[in-house]
Order: structure tokens, then C-alpha cells, then sequence
């Protein structure tokens, strides 16, 4: 009898399984076969999720998305309220890469993004509102999350309290367009992982004008190149192939080095072909490491991040590019509280795992940046 109970119970888990594996490759669009099945199997015993990164120097992990929206938060609340370096103990890799302000407003124009913080207050909620509708035409995602119930209407309701709560917000939007669509493809495969992913291309017989929108950084390998695609708005998108994956910093230092150093063309020629899928995400993020630890202002105040939030929606096409993202850290500072080689061809084919970033032209430091290996994450 007990056998007989065996037999049915791994009868079951077998088949229970094997729907899963059907499940899987059918809703996220996999090719079947034994390596990829192999490759689902290291996934599912991971976490799988879209990682969004604090800060430009964060270890990549995975698929990882990094905008500079919530570093601009982050440095008003120390540049300003705080003024020192937030210090936790134990001190964590993510608050000293913070810490470093590597990226600023200085890398964006004043037109694409907006930013404000003060008492935390339905005042300051009201006047956030109507900037990024006047600037952008736009409405906030990020301060519909939050709970305003007890926040008072106005800065008297602190005039005499030793503890405050403050409110930092910022938005990031650009929308830009290509001079020239690019060419379309038939859904095509990624990683020999995902299939009937749309993609847009650059091929042999494509249209001059195309090639001009693309400038090559380097091409050492078919696993290691990057380009730049060109927009109207003097934007850049720049994609690399790499396969050190470390930060986004040294990623970007990385491919600098190698434009210097490769001496072959840097115009995109007749005899090469690009690919690059569609891409399409909108995500929330919120840095619950960051939250409800206790660290010192520089007039000895003890303050408590209480809630950090950042949220990245961004579309990519043959037409252009959109970009929306906002970050919000709310704060409670107090006088006392407890402590918490020449080739013929070049084939810059983005259909394995690779990285974007996306610069100002005449900026030194990318606002965006993103590592795609799960393609079906970016595929809303």
C-alpha cells in the first residue's frame, strides 16, 4: 500500500511539473529544449524580478533598471536638511554609494526634469501637483501611494514641534523621436530563450538615412560592442553588449575606453545590421533597506527615512523613446528618537543580454540605465 502511495504521489509532482514547464514556455513566450528548460529551472529557483538600483554604483543583480530621479531626492534630502552623509549602523554599500552624489542635476537639462521638497504637507502635495501639470501636463503616480490622512494642511502645524516630517519629490519625463523610423522585423527570438519578440533593425538594403543615426562606439566581438542610436532632440541611446556585468558606472567607463582605443569605423556602414527588440516597462520600486533606520543630521537631530519610493515607466520603438520616472523619500526629523579586429561584416544584434543607457548629447554621465536579460520583463 505504501508503495502504491509513492508511485502516485511522483506521478502527480511529475505532472504537476511538467504543466508548470508548459505554463511557463507558453506565457513567456520560450522556445523549448533541453538547455533552455535547464536555464528555466536556474530562473525559478531564483527571484526573477526587475531589480531597480538606487544609485549609478550599485552591483547589478540580474535584470536591473536604474534611473537618476531618485539620486536627485536623495541629494536634496542631504545637501539640505541633513548635511552630512547618511551614516546607518552598520553602514550599507548602498547609502556609501549614495553617498558619493555621482550623479546630479548637472546631467540633465532644466526642461526635462522638476524637483521640490519642504514640510512635509498638503501644501507641498498641492504645489507639486501643479508644477508637473504645468511643466509636463502631467500627474503623479508615485504621491497617489501615499498615505495623507494625518499630514497637516500647512508649515504652522510645525511652527513648535521638535519633530518634523519633510517631503522630497522629483519627475523626470523626455520624449523623443528618431529622424527616421527604423525598419521593422518579423518577431524574432532573444537568448534563444524567448521567442515572437518584435523587434527593429537596420539591414543590408535599409535606407542610408537609418545608418546615420547610429554611431558605433566599438566592435570587438559579436558578444562585445556597443552603438549609439541618434534622435532629433540630441538625445543618445546608448546599447551595449558586455559580458562583465558589474555597475552601471563601470559599464559606461567601460565603453568610453574602448571607443578611444578601437580604431576601425565608427560610422555604421553599409555591410553592417543592427537588431534591437522592443522594449516596454513600468515598475515601482521601494528601497526598504533605506527605510526606518536611524542616522544623524549635522546640527546632531537624529532622522528616519519612513518611506522611499521610485517609480520608471519607459517604451522604446522604431519611432523613438519615452521616459517618466518619479522618487519620493519622506523624512521625520527630531531632537530625540531611537536609533533604527577588422571584420567584413559587424552585426550589432541586441537579442541576447545587453544593456541601455540613455544620455543628454552634451552631458557627461548617463540618467538611465538599464541590464535586459529576461526580455519578457520589458515587454508590457
Amino acid at each position: 500500500m505504501k508503495k502504491k502511495t509513492i508511485i502516485w504521489i511522483c506521478v502527480i509532482v511529475a505532472l504537476l511539473l511538467l504543466v508548470t514547464i508548459l505554463y511557463y514556455f507558453c506565457c513567456k513566450k520560450r522556445v523549448i529544449s533541453p538547455w533552455n528548460i535547464w536555464n528555466w529551472w536556474k530562473e525559478f529557483i531564483s527571484d526573477g524580478d526587475l531589480h531597480v538600483l538606487p544609485s549609478i554604483n550599485d552591483e547589478i543583480t540580474a535584470d536591473s533598471m536604474r534611473c537618476g530621479t531618485f539620486q536627485l531626492v536623495r541629494n536634496d534630502m542631504v545637501n539640505n536638511i541633513v548635511k552630512q552623509d547618511v551614516v546607518f549602523n552598520p553602514q550599507l554599500q548602498v547609502v556609501k554609494n549614495l553617498n558619493k552624489q555621482t550623479f546630479s542635476n548637472r546631467y540633465l537639462s532644466e526642461n526635462s526634469y522638476f524637483s521640490k521638497f519642504w514640510l512635509l504637507t498638503l501644501d507641498l502635495k498641492t504645489a507639486i501637483e501643479n508644477w508637473i501639470k504645468e511643466k509636463f501636463n502631467e500627474t503623479s503616480d508615485i504621491l497617489d501611494l501615499l498615505d495623507w490622512s494625518d499630514v497637516p494642511q500647512s508649515d504652522d502645524f510645525y511652527a513648535w514641534k521638535s519633530e518634523k516630517r519633510y517631503g522630497f519629490y522629483a519627475m523626470l519625463k523626455k520624449i523623443f523621436n528618431f529622424e527616421n523610423a527604423f525598419d521593422e522585423l518579423d518577431k524574432w527570438q532573444f537568448d534563444d530563450k524567448y521567442s515572437n519578440i518584435e523587434y527593429f533593425w537596420i539591414k543590408w538594403n535599409s535606407d542610408s538615412k537609418l545608418r546615420n543615426q547610429v554611431y558605433v562606439y566599438y566592435y570587438n566581438s559579436d558578444d562585445d560592442f556597443a552603438v549609439a542610436l541618434k534622435s532629433k532632440e540630441w538625445e543618445d541611446i546608448i546599447l551595449a553588449r558586455w559580458t562583465k556585468w558589474n555597475t552601471f558606472m563601470e559599464i559606461y567607463d567601460n565603453i568610453l575606453k574602448e571607443n578611444e582605443k578601437y580604431k576601425w569605423k565608427h560610422h555604421f556602414t553599409k555591410d553592417d545590421y543592427l537588431k534591437v527588440p522592443n522594449l516596454k516597462v513600468k515598475t515601482l520600486a521601494e528601497f526598504i533597506d533605506l527605510e526606518n533606520k536611524a542616522f544623524l543630521a549635522a546640527d546632531g537631530d537624529v532622522c528616519i527615512i519612513e518611506r522611499a519610493l521610485q517609480t520608471i515607466e519607459f517604451e522604446l520603438n522604431k519611432s523613438g523613446w519615452y521616459i517618466k520616472s518619479e522618487a519620493f523619500i519622506g523624512m521625520m526629523k527630531a531632537t530625540s528618537v531611537a536609533m533604527p579586429v577588422e571584420i567584413e561584416h559587424r552585426y550589432f544584434y541586441f537579442d541576447k543580454p545587453f544593456v541601455m543607457l540613455r544620455k543628454e548629447s552634451d552631458k557627461d554621465l548617463p540618467y538611465f540605465a538599464t541590464q535586459i536579460s529576461d526580455i519578457t520583463l520589458f515587454q508590457e
